[in-house]
């Protein structure tokens, strides 16, 4: 799963992304103005941005020009009705990864997603971390010395963000920031539930460790529930 930010005022083709990606269980926000898009930026974290060029009020150019100036690091995917080499070197110039062609085929656009996705974690089907811990990103499933869990959507995608820095603590607003929509439920309770529950699907309660001032770190060098005495299971971390 994955985070993501539409900007697009089209309602029919912004609908159809929306749609697509909520299919393909990732968290997917819209803006439908420049402006809107360059605050959702700066105060929301992102795994992919799908950016169109002519937008009310800031071009994507704009957007993606000053994102990158910013220190904007997630990769962008601008969409144009403009075909031309000169029109595809601006917003390649400005910062832009990728560049989709109006119309398009959502099987091609769908494709050039997963490309960008591999990049910073390598989003394949199947991911071993650590030596103990593979996530089944298809079926939503992490195994742990053999055992297997299956686990609801929003679990899965907890687990996976932290797995990407395992032993590194993150806290409850970079969490909530990066899982859930800005818009929904997004409450330090929900996430102190979401992880009450992965540990208890998994029966691994030193899985996800949580320390006060800190947050919450995956836990890969306890490789059995008898190692892991003394860890904090509380979830009290503020």
């Amino acid at each position: 799963m994955a985070k993501f930010l539409v900007v697009e005022d089209d309602p029919v083709i912004s609908q159809t992304l929306i749609d697509w990606l909520h299919s393909e269980h990732h968290t997917a926000e819209l803006a439908e103005d420049g402006i809107e898009a360059s605050d959702m930026l700066r105060l929301y974290q992102y795994d992919i941005v799908i950016l169109d060029w002519k937008l009310p009020r800031k071009s994507g150019v704009e957007i993606c020009r000053d994102y990158r100036r910013q220190a904007g690091t997630t990769p962008i995917l601008m969409l144009t009705g403009e075909s031309s080499i000169d029109h595809k070197e601006t917003g390649l110039d400005a910062g832009a990864d990728d560049y989709v062609t109006k119309p398009f085929q959502l099987r091609e656009l769908a494709a050039r997603v997963r490309a960008l996705l591999r990049r910073p974690f390598g989003l394949t089907s199947e991911a071993t971390v650590g030596s103990n811990l593979i996530l089944d990103r298809k079926n939503y499933s992490i195994t742990i010395q053999g055992e297997k869990t299956v686990l609801q959507p929003r679990e899965f995608a907890v687990i996976e963000y932290l797995s990407r820095y395992p032993e590194q603590y993150h806290s409850t607003t970079e969490l909530l920031n990066q899982v859930w929509a800005s818009d929904s439920d997004a409450t330090a309770q929900a996430l102190k539930s979401c992880i009450m529950r992965i540990r208890q699907r998994t029966k691994l309660p030193w899985l996800i460790e949580s320390a006060r001032n800190c947050g919450y770190r995956l836990r890969l060098e306890a490789t059995e529930k008898n190692s892991a005495s003394g860890v904090n299971i509380d979830d009290d971390e503020q």
